[in-house]
């Protein structure tokens, strides 16, 4: 390795001050990356340089649940609900993905198609109005058409009165007054069958 190094590097290493000499001359196994944190050269892990390159360095909300933030008024404490649920809403690896880039307003639509000239034109496919990630999911009249057939079918179904709001249907979390109800019904299920 040493020979691979250049000679004129070499020579200016050679001619550095002693403080540089005798830190790498040194016996101590321990090298300070910061103020707050040193390493053990001689017992460090591959997965001890993992999490000090995998620290948060940055407090940023991340852009996507900003926007939702600001057109649907949700607040942080929901917004960590609704990451903490990512992993129990469904086991499909593939909708896990899908609510994720929905989170983070990642989904492409036809505005965006449009944008990138993929696409003649930015309308909606079922309507025609002008397309976006809210008109897809929230203000499309045929989406909420088939979210109105969906919560009809499920109320009568379950014979239960369950009217999610739009943060419900579009992130998979219900609130906790939802949840009683749902509880609730569940309980008189599994009473009635056993």
């Amino acid at each position: 390795m040493v020979s691979a190094i250049p000679k004129h590097l070499l020579s200016i290493a050679k001619q550095t001050d002693d403080f540089n000499k005798s830190f790498f001359n040194s016996h101590d196994d321990t090298f300070p990356l910061i103020e707050t944190v040193e390493i053990n050269l001689g017992k460090v892990k591959s997965r001890d340089f993992h999490k000090l390159l995998n620290v948060k360095t940055h407090n940023e909300d991340h852009t996507g649940p900003l926007c939702w933030s600001r057109n649907l008024s949700i607040n942080s404490d929901t917004w960590s609900k609704f990451f903490k649920s990512l992993k129990y809403i469904c086991k499909d690896a593939k909708l896990k993905e899908f609510q994720f880039k929905f989170i983070h307003r990642t989904i492409v639509t036809n505005k965006e198609l449009f944008r990138f000239g993929i696409k003649p034109d930015n309308e909606c496919l079922y309507c025609g109005d002008k397309d976006s990630i809210e008109h897809t999911f929230i203000e499309c009249p045929f989406t909420k058409s088939f979210v109105q057939r969906v919560v009809q079918w499920l109320n009568q179904t379950n014979l239960c009165q369950i009217l999610p709001t739009i943060e419900e249907i579009l992130f998979g979390y219900f609130s906790s007054a939802c949840n009683a109800q749902i509880n609730k019904k569940l309980k008189q299920l599994t009473t009635a069958l056993f």
